[in-house]
């Protein structure tokens, strides 16, 4: 379920967030209109996202305020779902959400210049707002395409259509995924750069004054742009085409290895030269998952990653590590996004298998082993 913990909800969210509001609340009329104009600009009816009246923020606080986190995601995705049916472009609604937020920005900092904990508050709302607003959105649209279309394939095309559900259901998640990871990381980082140079007033304030803003804007700006590196690798599928599948695995391992201190090694046999493009994205998307795995549960120092092929008939890849392990045939323990993987692979007519020995004092040999085998179309029987 997208979104955040509840816990958090409650810690982070509710209480300053709901502060912020309070704040912006006697400026409600002049938010209001300025944003009304904003939304027109984008071609949205009004109507849509301000209902009949106009944005009241004292209202909004308490709503806020009493709000339950399970009723607070279900209203807003909610929002979303109507929003598609609507026939409202995501586009726009994220656009205009986040000029909202700009708006509100620059009131918080005329009317509490010295303050950053509303805008922070109000930055994690924002985020938090639009990434449910997002996910009810899509979700009522793949929800609408999967009914339609299971009420009018046959039982043959139905089973086709299920695995293409799939593949679109995981799209759907990497993209709100990316969305998240844009929002909480480059997104925040570039408002707080915004609001450090808006505050830097050489002239009244003096060079040695703001040294520390600026080297505090350096710093986000160096964080941003390894995000950018980082998400830029994470999305896979869009350096293929620069790098090439196996180059990009090979930079994807070596970031990972600098990052994390795992040490990484790749052992690469005979590849054909042509790959179908959906195999590239399941074996790419199978290794990050194993590699999130073995930094978040194994604990692991050394990871063995092997590529090849059997008489250009199958794909072959294996992921062994040293860490923990743990035990395959519990159905009780976490599965680590296991059945993900395996879907993955399944879709594409392959086999997944998975071996594990848990670090118990009897065994000497411990850790985790995935094997992938994805059948190449045309190629023999293998």
């Amino acid at each position: 379920m997208p979104g955040i913990s509840q816990r958090r909800f409650y810690s982070t969210i509710r209480g300053p967030s709901t502060e912020a509001l309070e704040i912006l609340a006697p400026y409600s009329g002049e938010i209001s209109a300025l944003w009304l104009r904003e939304i027109q600009s984008l071609g949205l009816p009004a109507s849509r996202l301000l209902g009949r009246g106009l944005l009241d923020f004292a209202q909004l606080a308490s709503a806020l305020r009493d709000a339950t986190y399970a009723g607070f995601r279900q209203g807003l995705q909610n929002f979303g779902e109507e929003l598609a049916h609507q026939g409202a472009r995501m586009d726009r609604v994220v656009g205009s959400l986040n000029r909202l937020f700009e708006i509100c920005l620059s009131v918080l900092q005329r009317t509490v210049p010295k303050r950053a904990t509303p805008v922070l508050a109000l930055a994690r709302l924002q985020a938090l707002v639009s990434l449910l607003i997002v996910s009810g959105y899509t979700g009522q649209w793949a929800a609408g395409k999967k009914n339609l279309m299971e009420a009018t394939l046959s039982e043959e095309e139905g089973r086709r259509h299920v695995a293409s559900a799939y593949v679109t259901r995981i799209y759907e998640q990497e993209r709100r995924r990316l969305s998240q990871d844009l929002h909480d990381e480059i997104g925040h980082d570039l408002i707080l750069l915004k609001l450090n140079l808006e505050m830097m007033d050489l002239e009244n304030q003096g060079v040695e004054r703001i040294r520390p803003r600026l080297a505090e804007a350096i710093s986000l700006v160096a964080h941003s742009i390894d995000s950018v590196r980082r998400l830029i690798l994470d999305l896979g599928p869009a350096v293929f085409e620069d790098l090439g599948f196996l180059p990009a695995v090979k930079s994807y391992i070596s970031q990972f290895s600098a990052r994390t201190k795992i040490k990484v090694t790749l052992r690469d046999s005979y590849l054909p030269a042509e790959i179908p493009s959906s195999h590239q994205v399941a074996l790419y998307r199978i290794l990050q998952g194993a590699l999130s795995n073995v930094l978040k549960h194994a604990h692991a120092a050394n990871v063995k990653v092997s590529m090849g092929s059997m008489k250009d008939a199958v794909l072959i890849m294996v992921i062994e590590d040293d860490g923990a392990g743990f035990d395959v045939t519990s159905k009780t323990g976490r599965r680590f996004g296991l059945t993900a993987m395996r879907e993955r692979v399944e879709v594409l007519g392959g086999r997944f298998h998975v071996q594990s020995k848990p670090a118990w004092p009897a065994n000497k040999i411990h850790g985790t082993r995935i094997e992938v085998d994805l059948p190449l179309p045309g190629g023999e029987k293998a």
